[in-house]
């Protein structure tokens, strides 16, 4: 069997500007081994949160295949189950406090009862918020928000974990901290995780390394 938990073959994304059709990806290909740790650098328009997007089912290519552990199906309510998104900007849900921001992961698969309160709280001592669970988003700080979005990434368990620049709003030392906890969960539970940084650092920190470059991997 395949240890193959993501595949992305022959990947092609065009956006248009006026008359001008972009070729933003020309054919990108990955495979990703479970339990890797991935890094995707490139310059700024070089397609880097197009191709997240991509392999999290978010849009859809113009070309190419997707497959996640050999399935094409990558329908809202698999990706649920399967794989937890950090995004660069928290989303978190401003009326609700930090447990149940976490939560709101799991309400979209299932039903929540005493495990899965458990749980949450069990990973928001994880990230350092411990005494934090019952505050809104507007009562911490970056870091701390940053925290509860991984947290809430890995509330279901997932298999994959895609990071789109988590420490883009963050200064260098807490987006170091954030990046050093999210690998640090990442190994301790086996999930996979592909993070797509500007940071040469933190890229450096991830398994392998790979750079975007003209559309394609360098």
């Amino acid at each position: 069997m395949s240890n193959s938990i993501l595949n992305a073959s022959g990947i092609v994304k065009t956006f248009l500007s006026g008359d001008r059709r972009i070729e933003v990806l020309r054919g990108v290909n990955l495979d990703v081994a479970a339990g890797e740790s991935i890094s995707i650098r490139g310059e700024s328009g070089s397609g880097k949160s197009t191709l997240l997007h991509l392999l999290a089912g978010l849009d859809a290519p113009d070309a190419g295949t997707l497959t996640w552990e050999g399935s094409p199906d990558t329908g809202a309510k698999r990706r649920a189950a399967f794989l937890g998104i950090v995004f660069q900007s928290f989303y978190l849900i401003p009326e609700l406090d930090a447990l149940q921001n976490v939560l709101m992961a799991r309400r979209i698969v299932g039903h929540i009862g005493s495990a899965e309160r458990d749980r949450a709280k069990e990973l928001l001592k994880r990230v350092g918020l411990a005494e934090r669970m019952d505050h809104l988003p507007t009562q911490l700080s970056g870091g701390e928000r940053q925290r509860v979005a991984v947290a809430r990434a890995l509330m279901n368990a997932p298999r994959l974990i895609l990071a789109d620049e988590p420490t883009g709003n963050l200064d260098e030392h807490t987006g170091s901290a954030v990046i050093e906890l999210l690998l640090g969960l990442c190994r301790e539970t086996g999930t996979t995780l592909v993070l797509v940084t500007h940071n040469a650092d933190h890229a450096a920190k991830c398994g392998r390394q790979l750079v975007l470059r003209e559309g394609r991997f360098a």
